[in-house]
């Protein structure tokens, strides 16, 4: 297996892509790309557990803020350290950053579930539409050739963005509903509705695509 084509074509994406090119140039002589993944999970932990610590200790809702922004920060630099170490090694590479991706998202959204401010029906909800997105990126890598990482200019960065101001505004508000329905919760199913209608949309124009295919 060879490194398939990464497109990123998201909001952030090229300031994101600046910013961890200079990181990961001072930080790949001391770290390896296996630390900064275990970094990127350690932060999905930590995030889980400071948000079910929210439920006694409202400050611990920031402590899941700091978990997210290091999650996002370990598996953003897993990549980029490998390929300046030259220790790449893609099919390795493709299954750890993958797997340990899963858990991550459950701990994520789990977490968010377990915190005072939106319920883990709707997280787990979330979770389940982003999950639905992520099979589709791995069957569209597996018959194209091409990880796609971003989908209508939102990737991976915007949602850790959006994480992290859920946390803060979490912490700083507590639980917010309007005529009976949580603010948490209304934000967290727009989301799910976006990954599942980008995970139908472009589902069914790949089989499309691929139906008029000779191959």
């Amino acid at each position: 297996m060879t490194d398939p084509v990464r497109v990123n074509d998201s909001l952030l994406a090229g300031v994101e892509r600046r910013f961890l090119d200079r990181l990961a140039a001072i930080v790949a002589p001391h770290v390896t790309a296996d630390a900064c993944s275990l970094a990127g999970l350690s932060g999905a932990v930590l995030c889980c557990a400071g948000y079910a610590l929210s439920n006694w200790a409202p400050a611990c809702m920031l402590v899941a803020v700091a978990g997210v922004a290091l999650h996002w920060l370990g598996d953003a630099l897993d990549g980029t350290v490998a390929r300046l170490r030259r220790e790449s090694r893609p099919r390795y590479g493709f299954y750890v950053d993958h797997f340990l991706d899963t858990i991550s998202q459950m701990l994520l959204f789990v977490g968010v579930g377990l915190s005072p401010v939106a319920s883990l029906s709707t997280a787990a909800l979330t979770l389940a539409s982003l999950q639905a997105l992520n099979i589709l990126v791995l069957l569209r890598t597996v018959v194209f050739g091409e990880f796609r990482l971003s989908f209508g200019r939102l990737g991976p960065t915007e949602a850790h963005v959006g994480l992290v101001v859920l946390g803060v505004a979490g912490f700083l508000t507590g639980p917010v509903t309007i005529k009976g329905i949580s603010v948490y919760d209304s934000a967290l199913a727009i989301a799910a509705v976006f990954l599942c209608a980008q995970t139908l949309v472009i589902g069914v124009g790949e089989s499309r695509r691929l139906r008029r295919s000779p191959a």
